[in-house]
């Protein structure tokens, strides 16, 4: 990139001329000098100064162009130097941790065989999160759920995962009385559920928010007192009776493998919810420009081909 190129993607990281120009190693003058260049030369501004220091609708379409500019230089350097020497590399994948650990042990030990030389950094974190890292560069893919569409990201479909009530026997009984073993078996009604404490995600994420405009269409209110990120301390709260959870079909068979040797008052129903028809979009996600060897196309196969062999990955 040129040299006013990068001081504009300091400056528009920081918000601030001075601590740019700490980061640069130059004068605050000098990097004045550059934002002021930059805008002579395309006539726009690029940044308000008052009532505070902002990028301008022209300056954030300068943001992403010089972001893309990075990436394809960036990507330019490494892939020839991946040409160099082969199969060697390594790339940063972006996962959900609960979700990697149901998938990366279907898929890493056949890539460690195919791949032994190439290193991979695995970023766990929710899918808004993910997405920001891939524009920044930082990522090379990642396993988004319910990612936004957008021009600049190649997307390929995994599947697509309802969501499921979990809920202990104990809890059941507690609250249902002698009806609660006519529960299991059936879609329940959320109405029925309203009295029971719920832990949920929390509100910023997808699964939450899809949740959320399912309980508005449908007017329901449950008592959520408890949010949490940790999908295994979900699990485990919900096992203990402390209340009822919402969880991905695909995480099914952890709860599965919980059951095969807990109390029974620490069984863990998974019940399908009435007239929710709508699931969470898995989908592998990477920047639709930027060419990708031949050792990360590999993992994204493999990733598909996990999928395809198992269809409890794979709801209908």
């Amino acid at each position: 990139m040129q040299a006013n190129q990068e001081i504009f993607m300091l400056v528009a990281e920081e918000m601030s001329i001075s601590k740019a120009a700490q980061r640069a190693f130059v004068s605050q003058q000098c990097v004045s000098d550059h934002i002021k260049r930059m805008e002579q030369h395309y006539g726009v501004q690029l940044f308000t100064r008052k009532p505070r220091f902002q990028l301008t609708e022209a300056g954030q379409s300068m943001l992403q162009s010089v972001r893309k500019i990075q990436a394809i230089e960036s990507n330019l350097e490494d892939t020839l130097a991946k040409h160099a020497c082969g199969i060697k590399g390594s790339f940063t994948m972006g996962i959900s941790a609960s979700r990697a650990q149901i998938i990366l042990p279907l898929v890493m030990p056949e890539y460690c065989r195919d791949f032994p030389d190439v290193e991979i950094r695995f970023f766990m974190n929710d899918t808004v999160v993910l997405e920001e890292n891939l524009r920044k560069g930082n990522l090379d893919l990642f396993l988004g759920v319910n990612t936004r569409y957008s021009e600049d990201l190649s997307f390929r479909p995994l599947c697509e995962d309802p969501l499921r009530v979990i809920i202990s026997e104990g809890l059941l009984r507690q609250y249902f009385g002698s009806r609660a073993g006519q529960i299991p078996g059936s879609e329940i009604d959320l109405r029925e559920f309203a009295a029971i404490p719920f832990i949920k995600s929390y509100s910023t994420s997808v699964m939450n928010l899809m949740l959320q405009e399912y309980l508005d269409e449908h007017h329901i209110h449950l008592s959520s007192p408890y949010q949490l990120s940790d999908t295994d301390t979900q699990i485990s709260l919900c096992a203990k009776g402390v209340g009822a959870g919402f969880v991905p079909r695909m995480l099914s068979a952890r709860i599965q493998n919980h059951n095969k040797s807990c109390p029974k008052e620490e069984y863990l129903h998974i019940l399908p919810v009435k007239d929710f028809h709508k699931a969470l979009r898995v989908d592998l996600v990477s920047l639709g420009y930027i060419e990708k060897p031949l050792y990360i196309r590999a993992f994204e196969n493999m990733i598909v081909k996990a999928f395809q062999a198992d269809i409890s990955y794979c709801p209908q």
